[in-house]
Order: structure tokens, then sequence, then C-alpha cells
């Protein structure tokens, strides 16, 4: 095969792949997508005490609870939530409380100060 019908495969099969190479890259990582998910939820935590999570709040949570099946997808997924919570000034108590309030049994708590490497989740 000479030189030039070589670069030209090369080239015809960088092209043809390109589009699979943004996808990947454009991509949410799941800790990403979990986050859009649960924005409206940034409401109720920095409400007043008494205040309630929205619908939209409840259904965010319950997806992201759903899309976790595995104990590594559980693990990583309460990892980057409790890493964003410690980011918060939110009251922990409304991190704790939000699953209940939403009639969720979460796969794990959430919090600042939590340890996921620590709990079964």
């Amino acid at each position: 095969m000479s030189k030039s019908v070589l670069i030209a495969c090369v080239i015809a099969i960088t092209i043809f792949t390109l589009p699979f190479n943004i996808q990947t890259v454009n991509s949410l990582t799941p800790c990403e997508v979990a986050l859009n998910d649960v924005k409206p939820c940034l409401t109720y935590l920095w409400a007043p005490p008494q205040a309630k999570p929205s619908p939209d709040c409840c259904r965010g949570v319950s997806k992201v609870n759903n899309s976790v099946k595995t104990f590594d997808q559980r693990r990583d997924m309460c990892i980057c939530l409790s890493t964003v919570a410690a980011m918060t000034t939110a009251d922990p108590y409304k991190f704790d409380h939000l699953p209940k309030l939403c009639g969720i049994t979460l796969f794990a708590p959430i919090g600042p100060k939590l340890d996921c490497n620590s709990i079964k989740v």
C-alpha cells in the first residue's frame, strides 16, 4: 500500500470517528448529571427551616436515586453529593431530611461530613 493511500485511510477513519469523539468529550459525568437533576433543591436548602422541597426537587432526587444501581455507582454518587454539600453553607439538617420530605428512601445518606467509603451503600 502506498504511503498516500495509507494517509488517506487514516484521515478517512479520523473524520468518520470524529462525531463519536466529540460526543464523548461533551458528555456530562454521572456526577454532573446528578447535580443538574437536584439543582431545584437549592431553593429548599437555602430557604428558612420550615420550608419544604419542591416537586421538581423531589423528582430530581428520585431520578438520581434510581440512576445508581451498583455499589461503585452508589459510592461514587455519595462522594459526589457529599463533596458538593460540603462546599455549601446550607444547614446539614436539611440534607438529612430532604429524602424523607420527598418520601424517598435514598441509597445512602447525604451531607457535608459523610465518609462515603465507610458506609455500606
